[in-house]
């Protein structure tokens, strides 16, 4: 059982990686028109193999992908999409599929709102880095290893290589810096243009794993299961909040909601700080060995949408939403944790 309750860019300066029209080359084929942005706010979300697009509390939705399963498979089949889905202009939707084959593969699909594909090809890992311009994507090609940035067309634009002996601690993948022009992965810079990666400064580690505010002059990350919010570079890094866990900003930057824990061990709850006056409201609370999880602020700054996950079980999760004061507590979705909600504004 949920309780609901109260208490106290652009990609400047990006730099095109496609080679060079010349002798010996051929030119690039023209690029499609781009598709038109979906609406704000809508819900895309992957279940029992599919990828739908909905209103954003669910209402009127359209499957766009239909992944076919069948118990005769070797693999896992379908669609799904963990972690962020719409591109940040919110023309594109970013997913992954397993074909019904002895290659467990997973490939990466680029659609438009409607689910015409655009574009698709091999990627490892879970989530899938929209680059800040929406014009790029990037994922692993060999976990730990190499990473692929790739075009709308599906075309790869660079192969990059992690150095040489690093090995990822844990399930990370690669996420855009706010300039567009690098990738980072744990503290790892890997500029996009192929020059050498190098390692974040000691000081400036520990944002490395945390989340940027929407003008990027700020950055909250987890530190020993505290929420901290710091400066860009890291600095003036002061404790906001003990036990806490994922977290996410607010369209204007002036609240974060984040999980955070009553004991047990699971982030079991969630809770909205704002930033201005230090205040946490807590809007929600699971009981059992339920967690929560949080996604995304509405476009208008509202509501906010979590997941929760039954007993741990990957296939007995739910989408919510709760108001950021903490009424109106809904589940949306039943039967998944995946989902995203197109919360930024699109781009003309």
């Amino acid at each position: 059982m949920l309780m609901a309750g109260c208490a106290s860019s652009s990609e400047a300066g990006r730099t095109e990686l496609s080679s060079k029209v010349g002798a010996g080359t051929t030119a690039p084929s023209p690029q499609p028109s781009r598709p038109s942005p979906g609406r704000l706010g809508s819900l895309a979300y992957g279940v029992d193999g599919d990828i739908y697009v909905a209103d954003w509390d669910g209402s009127n939705p359209v499957r766009i992908a239909d992944g076919r399963p069948s118990n005769k498979c070797r693999y896992s089949t379908g669609y799904w999409g963990e972690g962020p889905i719409w591109s940040p202009d919110g023309r594109y939707l970013a997913y992954r599929h397993a074909n019904c084959s002895d290659d467990p593969q997973r490939r990466v699909v680029i659609s438009d709102p409607e689910g015409n594909v655009i574009a698709e090809f091999p990627g490892e890992g879970w989530y899938i880095a929209w680059s800040p311009a929406s014009t790029r994507v990037a994922v692993w090609v060999r976990f730990g290893e190499t990473i692929g940035v790739y075009g709308l067309d599906g075309e790869r634009q660079a192969l990059l290589t992690m150095p040489r002996g690093w090995r990822p601690s844990g399930d990370y993948d690669p996420m855009w810096l706010p300039d567009g022009q690098s990738l980072l992965v744990q503290d790892v810079v890997v500029p996009v243009d192929g020059s050498t990666p190098h390692n974040l400064p000691l000081a400036d580690r520990r944002p490395a794993a945390g989340t940027y505010s929407p003008d990027g002059s700020r950055v909250a990350y987890a530190d020993s299961g505290s929420l901290v919010v710091a400066e860009a570079d890291g600095s003036n890094p002061p404790v906001v909040f003990g036990g806490a866990g994922s977290h996410i900003w607010s369209p204007t930057g002036d609240r974060i909601a984040f999980t955070s824990r009553s004991g047990r061990g699971l982030p079991d709850q969630i809770r909205v700080l704002d930033l201005a006056t230090r205040e946490v409201t807590l809007l929600a609370e699971a009981d059992g060995s339920d967690m929560l999880e949080v996604i995304d602020f509405s476009p208008e700054g509202d509501r906010i949408h979590f997941s929760r996950l039954k007993d741990g079980r990957i296939g007995a999760g739910s989408l919510w939403s709760v108001n950021a004061e903490g009424s109106h507590l809904r589940r949306l979705i039943p039967g998944t944790t995946w989902g995203d909600w197109l919360s930024l504004t699109p781009t003309s």
